[in-house]
């Protein structure tokens, strides 16, 4: 039998979770770059800034590991005991599950792109000073 739509969404959640891992990557990066500006910078309030910054990035992150642990549920719907279904087993909540994640994640990527280029810029303005 055929197993097309159980294993694109298999394709599709593994690109998700390895975005996830890459932008987790990413923000141990931010991370480290923002606690080098307190410890180099003796400017008021500065300290302020970088939190602000480091909270968007938590909570974009607690988002990111919300979507994590879903993303684990729908792998268990479309797969018996390691195996994908068969795409006559594929049910609708699982179509629309599938959907719904990716409306998600997309938009918590792109919240992400943001929170990073608004980092990013923070970053780039210390340096000119």
């Amino acid at each position: 039998m055929a197993k097309e739509k159980s294993s694109y969404y298999e394709v599709e959640l593994t690109t998700w979770l390895s975005s996830i891992k890459f932008y987790s990557e990413q923000k141990l990066i931010i991370d480290t770059k923002l606690d080098e500006v307190i410890k180099r910078n003796s400017l008021i309030d500065i300290a302020a800034k970088v939190e602000a910054h480091q909270i968007l990035l938590n909570e974009i992150f607690t988002k990111f590991k919300k979507i994590h642990k879903e993303i684990d549920i729908q792998f268990n719907k479309i797969k018996v005991n390691e195996n994908l279904i068969e795409d006559d087993s594929v049910t609708i909540e699982m179509e629309d599950s599938q959907s719904e994640l990716r409306q998600r994640i997309s938009l918590i990527e792109k919240e992400y792109i943001d929170i990073k280029s608004y980092c990013y810029d923070f970053l780039s303005e210390t340096l000119k000073k």
